[in-house]
């Protein structure tokens, strides 16, 4: 098929979010075959502003990508944090092309109203909705003619390509490592505070947080693949199937990935793919039994790079895309408002 792919590929920033969704998706939708044609939302805005920025060049963008849609005829037009498109867009591109079918993917929570308004607005012209979440708050998005699907966050061989279980002794750099951001996060401040102080004699590597710079790209990808393990630390872990896609970077790269409980994630990896934890008390003892137990950390990681590989890839991620969204659900243009 013709598909136009309306996302986020972050030229802007010069390689160093390689690792971004919106490539995994683009680069799957190609391995299964079809012509993809990318359109990069903000960049494209970027381009389009007479200053520069992108909330200047909104309009003109949605103008391009409905443009863009009447010169190449897709089949699919798929959308990727499309918040800048609007809802009339996707209409006046149905009026164009009736027969094609529009998806959207979205990976970011669902539990903050507004960040989302943009997703209830255009569920009316969709024929199906993507989304890093599952549970209720997934199904609240549903309706007649959209329905909503979980996706995983995807891997992809290209970009985490590194096996950090396969990482000689003498190269290793941290016992453990973890990379986030924890301004105006006072809870996760305190936690990784208290699990800094509880490992003093380990080689410990924030990157992001407590006052330490964030790394990207292929120093991260470095940090990654010579450290033992590194902590998968999303913002809430009580919202079924939610994870911050960094748990992708992370087992896609081969490291021992410890995760709390308490999001359902068993439901994708199992006990001997990653290390479920309790409480702060319960990590501090694992982050010890598997610095120095490396026959069963190595075990577990190459499961856990194993799973992602075969079942969560990028291709795999746009084949539920391409089928759900073929699929659909049957529907009538929605009138124009």
């Amino acid at each position: 098929m013709r598909i136009v792919h309306a996302a986020n590929l972050q030229l802007d920033k010069d390689g160093a979010h390689l690792w971004n969704q919106d490539q995994k998706i683009h680069h799957g939708l190609i391995r299964l075959g079809h012509f993809v044609y990318p359109f990069s939302i903000n960049d494209r805005a970027r381009m389009l502003s007479p200053t520069g920025s992108k909330t200047f060049g909104k309009g003109k963008t949605n103008k391009a990508l409905i443009e863009t849609c009447r010169n190449v005829h897709p089949d699919l037009l798929i959308l990727g944090h499309a918040q800048y498109i609007s809802a009339d867009t996707l209409r006046e591109i149905r009026c164009i092309l009736p027969e094609i079918r529009i998806g959207l993917w979205y990976v970011d929570p669902l539990w903050d109203e507004e960040p989302v308004r943009h997703l209830r607005e255009r569920t009316a012209v969709l024929d199906a909705l993507f989304c890093s979440t599952g549970g209720p708050l997934l199904e609240s998005f549903a309706t007649a003619n959209c329905p909503a699907h979980f996706i995983p966050s995807a891997v992809d061989a290209g970009i985490e390509c590194h096996r950090a279980f396969e990482t000689p002794d003498e190269e290793i750099l941290h016992d453990l490592l973890f990379f986030g951001r924890d301004k105006n996060q006072p809870d996760r401040r305190a936690f990784l505070t208290k699990l800094r102080d509880q490992l003093p004699d380990l080689r410990v590597g924030f990157y992001g947080c407590l006052d330490q710079p964030l790394i990207m790209g292929w120093e991260k990808e470095q940090v990654i693949r010579r450290s033992k393990m590194a902590l998968n630390l999303s913002r809430r872990n009580d919202v079924e199937l939610y994870s911050s896609s960094r748990i992708a970077e992370l087992m896609g790269n081969g490291i021992l990935t410890l995760t709390p409980r308490g999001a359902g994630l068993e439901q994708l990896y199992a006990e001997d793919e990653i290390v479920y934890y309790d409480a702060l008390e319960d990590l501090s003892e694992k982050i010890r039994h598997y610095a120095s137990d490396r026959d069963a950390r190595n075990a577990i990681a190459q499961k856990g790079w194993q799973r992602n590989h075969r079942d969560y890839s990028g291709t795999e991620v746009a084949r539920i895309i391409v089928d759900a969204t073929v699929a659909g659900a049957s529907r009538s243009l929605p009138p124009s408002q």
